[in-house]
C-alpha cells in the first residue's frame, strides 16, 4: 500500500493539473468567503476605507467581466506557449525530459494563478446586484479591489513565466533539475534499511534445501516502484523467503517471475495475489524508486547532442560530466543490505542497483556512439579516470571495463596520428590514476601485440 500510494502521489504532484486544481479550491473558497463576509457587513462599520473599490453594480461587472476575459484568454496562450516548449523539448533532446515540464513548479503555479484568479473574478461577478433585482443592490467592494488585486498578481507571474521558460529550455538548467533530481535518489534509496540486518547474514537463502516457486506477473508493463516492506512482513507472516527477480526499472511481460518464493508447501493464491500487488507496474519508468532514470535522461541528451542532424559535443560533454557527478555519488554510498532477517532468518532478498549497472547506463550509449569522435572519446577517458580516484577501490573494475571499451573504440575508429595521439595521452593519464600492473588493452588487442 505504501508503495502504491508514492506512485499515485508521485504522479498527481508532478501533472499540470493539481496545482492549478489546489488554486482554483482555494480562490473558490476565498471568494465565498468574502461575500458573506460582505453581506453580512463583518468587515466594516460605515463606509468602507477609502482605498475599497466604491462604485456601483454597473461599473463592478465591468471591472469583472473585463478581469475574467483577459484571464482567460491569457491562459490558453501560457498553456499553448507550455506545450510548444514540451515539444521543442522532446525533438531537440529526448521525450523523456517531458516529465520535467509537467513536474516544474514554477509551470504550475503561473497556471495556477491565472486559472485561480479567472475562477475567483466569475463567482465575485456572480454576487454583483443591480438596485433593481430583487433583495436590492449587492457590490462586493472588497471582492472587486482584491480581484484587481490578482491582476497584478497576474502580471508578476507572466513576466516570471517568460523568464522561467526561456531559461528551462537551456540545456544547463535541464541537466541540472535531471542531475538534481537523481542526487536526491541516490541519497534517499542508498542506503535504505527495511526489516532488520544481522551484523554476520545467515547464508545466502537461493540455495536451500527445497525448491523455489515463482510468482509470475499477470501484466505487462515497468516496475515502478516494489512495495518492500509489505514483502518483507509477507516473509515474516507466513515463514518464507520472498526474492524479488526482476529490479526497479525492468519491463516485464505476463507470465515473467516477479519473486521467487522459497517454501515447502505450495503458494496459496491469496498469497500469490498479495505479492504480485507489492510490485506497481506502469506503462513507463518513472524516478520515484528508479536511480536509473535519471541516467538513461542525461545519456538520451548526450546521444541526441552527437547525431549527424544536431552535431553538439559540448552539451554531450555536459552530460558525460553530470553524470560523472552522480556515479562519484553512487560510487560512495553503501547499498542496502539485499537480504532482510528477523530473528535471524531471511525472509526477503531485494534485487538492487549496481554500480556496475550504472555505469554502463551512464556511458555505453554514449560510448557507443561517440567514442568515434576524437574530443567525446577524450572525456570519456579523462572522466572515467577521475571516478577512479573518487571511488572505493572495489568499485574500480566497472569504470576499467569502460575505460577499455572507449579505448578499443576509438582506436578502431579513429585514423587521424594527431588525434589518436591525444587519445592515447588521456589513456595514459588514466593508466596512471589507475596504478601499476593495470592494463588498458582488450583481450584482442593483447594477442595481437604478442
Amino acid at each position: 500500500m505504501k508503495a502504491w500510494l508514492g506512485t499515485l502521489w508521485s504522479a498527481v504532484r508532478d501533472s499540470l493539473w493539481f496545482v492549478p486544481a489546489v488554486f482554483t479550491t482555494v480562490a473558490s473558497a476565498l471568494a465565498v468567503a468574502l461575500m458573506a463576509a460582505e453581506r453580512r457587513g463583518v468587515l466594516w462599520s460605515g463606509d468602507p476605507p477609502r482605498w475599497v473599490y466604491g462604485g456601483e453594480a454597473e461599473g463592478a461587472r465591468m471591472v469583472l467581466n473585463t478581469i475574467a476575459g483577459s484571464l482567460i484568454t491569457v491562459t490558453g496562450v501560457i498553456f499553448s506557449v507550455t506545450i510548444v516548449a514540451v515539444q521543442l523539448a522532446s525533438s531537440q533532446y529526448t521525450p523523456r525530459v517531458l516529465r520535467n515540464f509537467s513536474s516544474d513548479r514554477g509551470n504550475q503555479g503561473v497556471l495556477g494563478i491565472f486559472i485561480g484568479t479567472f475562477t475567483y473574478a466569475v463567482l465575485v461577478l456572480r454576487a454583483v446586484r443591480s438596485p433593481e433585482a430583487e433583495g436590492g443592490a449587492f457590490v462586493p467592494r472588497l471582492g472587486v479591489t482584491l480581484a484587481v488585486a490578482l491582476v497584478v498578481v497576474c502580471v508578476a507571474a507572466l513576466i516570471y513565466f517568460i523568464n522561467h521558460l526561456a531559461r528551462e529550455l537551456h540545456v544547463t538548467a535541464i541537466l541540472d533539475r535531471i542531475a538534481g533530481a537523481t542526487m536526491g535518489n541516490v541519497h534517499q534509496l542508498f542506503p535504505e534499511h527495511i526489516g532488520h540486518a544481522d551484523q554476520d547474514p545467515p547464508p545466502d537463502p537461493r540455495e536451500p534445501e527445497h525448491d523455489s516457486v515463482p510468482v509470475r506477473a499477470r501484466e505487462a508493463g515497468y516496475i515502478q516502484a516494489v512495495d518492500e516492506d509489505r514483502l518483507f512482513q509477507l516473509g515474516q507472516k507466513q515463514r518464507i523467503v520472498i526474492g524479488m527477480q526482476p529490479k526497479i526499472g525492468d519491463y516485464v511481460l505476463p507470465g515473467r517471475a516477479l519473486a521467487s518464493v522459497w517454501t515447502e508447501g505450495g503458494v496459496s493464491a491469496e498469497l500469490e495475489r498479495a505479492i504480485q500487488k507489492a510490485f506497481i507496474l506502469g506503462p513507463e519508468r518513472t524516478p520515484q524508486q528508479d536511480v536509473e532514470f535519471g541516467m538513461i535522461q542525461m545519456s538520451d541528451i548526450a546521444i541526441k547532442a552527437l547525431s549527424p542532424s544536431i552535431n553538439d559535443p559540448t552539451t554531450a560533454i555536459r552530460c558525460i560530466d553530470r553524470l560523472a557527478e552522480v556515479l562519484a555519488e553512487f560510487g560512495n554510498r553503501k547499498p542496502p543490505e539485499a537480504r532482510r532477517t528477523r530473528e535471524g532468518q531471511v525472509r526477503f532478498v531485494a534485487n538492487y542497483t549496481t554500480f556496475d549497472s550504472a555505469v554502463k547506463v551512464a556511458y555505453d550509449e554514449i560510448r557507443h556512439f561517440g567514442a568515434r569522435i576524437p574530443v567525446i572519446a577524450e572525456q570519456l577517458l579523462d572522466t572515467l579516470g577521475e571516478l577512479l580516484e573518487r571511488v572505493p577501490e572495489g568499485r574500480r573494475q566497472p569504470l576499467l571495463d569502460e575505460a577499455r571499451a572507449v579505448l578499443y573504440t576509438a582506436r578502431s575508429e579513429i585514423d587521424n596520428p594527431r588525434d589518436r595521439e591525444s587519445i592515447e595521452q588521456a589513456a595514459k593519464r588514466l593508466a596512471e590514476k589507475a596504478g601499476p600492473g593495470v592494463s588498458l588493452d582488450t583481450p584482442d588487442e593483447s594477442a595481437e601485440g604478442n
